[in-house]
């Protein structure tokens, strides 16, 4: 009996599908700007968008019997040389589970389209049949026979069955409803082995409710208490404000996964037989979904934020979802807008092509990016956002004409919604046309979660040893001849009087066990109180950092574009930088900072090879040399042009308060030129901090 493809084994592919022939980046044929004024994007141009990364799949597919096994692109992914047979078995499942999320509406509007000569619709029907029979080279495999074998654990086998229910009900009268009965029973048994099986107790329950969902609709049996718990679990993990957790985080996976999967239960079964949590289920998604267009810069790109990064713009999905929901809220021509430059963003640059195919990166290949559970065919998650493809053509979402929504009431001004159950602070740049996130609830000590603001503009490095890290504090410690270092968390505190008040652990790694006679140098804290200005923020954080240390701020980071360094001249007392596509960054020191310099970096950038980072520096020589408050004026512009000085030079005066009406040192009195006050007072910030 044959088990799929081998260890070490590969596909032996046609010449058309080495990829010699493979499409090159996206453009839109025939804009109508009529319908799309923004982005000339129609209902058709989204059918070709799939169609050019179904073109990409299936010139790595030679004929109707080979299965979807995509160019390895990293070392990290899966599957390693040594793993063991169902790692290569889930490498196919997910191959063709997430393709056929972008090819299923090519399918629906076109039964006989090829590809590489493939029809596909024969081509997906066919392979789900040879891979859910045993005795089939091309079988995906059990998850209950790997738990014999391997033991019980999470199986990749969970994700793909997901997906693979969408597709098969989203094409329906195309692929399901022609399988016989034995050949619906046979899929369906498959099917079942993986929704009954072990799954994480975070968004991949999602995974379980479809697939078991998808089996009770079509008359199969399940275990309607695992259906209950996997439901009653989800509902249960939702934090407020329209955002779910997952598992300990707040991220993508809230667009990308519990306001994809939750709406398509919704339709599916929800509204119809479980009205009750259907009605709560909608109205949580009306509270995400009123405020997710505004993560979005006004041309539609996205933030470069947490994990699963190479998912792009999936981060649009949930706005198609929403139109799914029995009673959207959200202007259709707005979310319309949003999705298609969220997806220009990415589809018509060049170098996101490796093989013809999404690379496993960001704008093109980054190694940072790429995490251990991803394969080559990872990326095809950004096929999720085809879900709107599944909407009827004379649906809002494909007849209104774009919009900006908010942004040209938003003038010149800057606004910001607070959303305290996440910790998220959420600001609109009128005068920049983009978006900032501060985050407040960040476990890990990680780049992509725990930096001090997010930017679409400015996309993340990872982090670097040698400091000036981009976003962040740095922070490097002499007695532990450490390298520099992120702090290991972010913790929301308050909104108070237009301040956000947050803070970050930058607890250092100490001096050997202190259970055998290390030191154990504590905790510290760096108390961050944010006021937010138009095209940036003025920064006023106390440092409760007692040892001998090397405290460094960046601003975000400029990528080298065409390997041309970014234009850094000194303005005041402070830096300015400028790239030749017109990013220009302001840092200027208030008080606290001994110096600003500004750092190159190799290899840290997803836009380049390298980049400009501009930075504040502060030194202190002396063990426990007392509380300081640092203050900065971090400032960025998207049009090459130049500040006033006003606009560089914002603060007025400022008061150093030794002991604040709440208790504690260091309080700030804050006066603006334009005539704005603050109070920061970090007041029993300890007590309220909410990781």
């Amino acid at each position: 009996m044959s088990s799929g493809l081998k260890r070490g084994e590969s596909v032996v592919k046609s010449e058309a599908a080495r990829g010699e022939n493979a499409p090159h980046a996206f453009g839109v044929e025939n804009p109508d700007l009529e319908q799309s004024p923004f982005t000339g994007m129609t209902r058709q141009h989204w059918l070709d968008a799939a169609q050019n990364l179904t073109e990409g799949v299936f010139q790595h597919v030679g004929g109707m019997d080979e299965p979807i096994v995509l160019p390895k692109q990293s070392e990290i992914t899966y599957p390693q040389a040594d793993d063991p047979q169902w790692r290569y078995q889930a490498a196919e499942f997910e191959g063709l589970a997430r393709s056929f999320m972008a090819a299923a509406p090519l399918i629906n509007e076109d039964p006989s389209l090829e590809c590489n000569g493939i029809n596909l619709r024969d081509y997906y029907h066919s392979m789900i049949l040879k891979a859910s029979d045993p005795s089939s080279p091309r079988y995906w495999g059990r998850i209950t026979d790997f738990t014999k074998e391997h033991g019980r654990q999470n199986y990749q086998h969970t994700v793909e069955g997901g997906a693979l229910v969408i597709s098969l009900m989203h094409t329906r009268e195309q692929i399901w409803d022609r399988y016989t009965p034995d050949e619906k029973q046979r899929v369906a048994d498959l099917i079942s082995d993986y929704a009954h099986n072990l799954t994480i107790a975070a968004n991949w329950r999602l995974f379980n409710i479809l697939m078991l969902t998808f089996l009770k609709i079509n008359g199969f049996p399940i275990d309607e208490r695992a259906l209950e718990d996997h439901l009653q679990n989800i509902a249960s993990s939702y934090a407020g404000d329209g955002w779910y957790i997952d598992d300990t985080n707040f991220d993508f996976y809230n667009p990308w996964g519990f306001h994809f999967y939750i709406p398509i239960w919704c339709k599916w079964y929800g509204y119809e037989h479980e009205p009750e949590l259907a009605a709560i289920f909608e109205q949580r998604n009306r509270d995400f979904i009123e405020n997710w267009p505004r993560f979005f810069a006004r041309d539609g790109k996205q933030l470069m934020w947490g994990r699963s990064l190479i998912y792009r713009f999936a981060a649009s999905t949930a706005f198609g979802a929403h139109f799914l929901m029995k009673d959207p809220v959200l202007d259709p021509g707005f979310a319309r807008k949003i999705a298609s430059g969220n997806m220009l963003q990415f589809l018509t640059r060049e170098e996101l092509y490796v093989n013809g195919l999404p690379c496993l990166g960001y704008y093109g290949p980054f190694e940072p990016l790429v995490q251990f559970y991803s394969c080559a065919a990872s990326p095809f998650w950004m096929a999720k956002i085809f879900v709107a493809l599944s909407l009827p053509k004379d649906s809002p979402f494909w007849t209104a004409q774009e919009n900006e929504g908010f942004w040209p009431e938003l003038g010149d001004r800057s606004e910001s919604v607070e959303l305290p159950c996440p910790g998220l602070q959420i600001t609109n740049h009128g005068s920049t046309g983009t978006t900032e996130l501060r985050t407040g609830r960040s476990y890990l000590h990680d780049p992509y979660y725990n930096q001090l603001q997010f930017n679409p503009h400015f996309p993340l490095e990872t982090e670097g040893p040698e400091g000036a890290n981009p976003a962040n504090y740095s922070v490097r410690h002499f007695e532990s001849g450490e390298d520099f270092r992120i702090p290991l968390n972010v913790a929301f505190n308050k909104l108070e009087d237009g301040v956000l008040y947050r803070q970050m652990n930058t607890q250092p790694l100490g001096l050997g066990d202190p259970n055998k006679g290390g030191i154990n140098l504590g905790s510290e804290r760096i108390d961050l109180a944010d006021i937010i200005i138009p095209g940036g923020v003025i920064r006023v954080d106390r440092i409760r950092v007692p040892y001998r240390n090397e405290l460094q701020l960046g601003h975000f980071a400029l990528p080298h574009l065409d390997g041309k360094a970014a234009d850094v001249k000194k303005v005041g007392n402070g830096l300015v930088a400028t790239i030749e596509d017109g990013r220009t960054l302001a840092l200027v020191p208030v008080l606290g900072w001994d110096t600003v310099k500004s750092a190159t970096h190799r290899n840290l950038n997803p836009e380049a090879d390298e980049s400009t980072v501009l930075y504040a520096e502060r030194i202190r020589e002396k063990d426990y040399s007392g509380m300081d408050v640092l203050v900065m004026v971090l400032l960025h512009r998207l049009d090459g042009g130049e500040w006033t000085e006003e606009e560089l030079n914002p603060v007025k005066s400022l008061e150093i308060i030794p002991w604040t009406s709440s208790g504690v040192a260091c309080g700030v009195k804050l006066a603006l030129k334009d005539g704005h006050n603050y109070l920061i007072d970090h007041g029993h910030v300890d007590g309220r901090r909410i990781i």
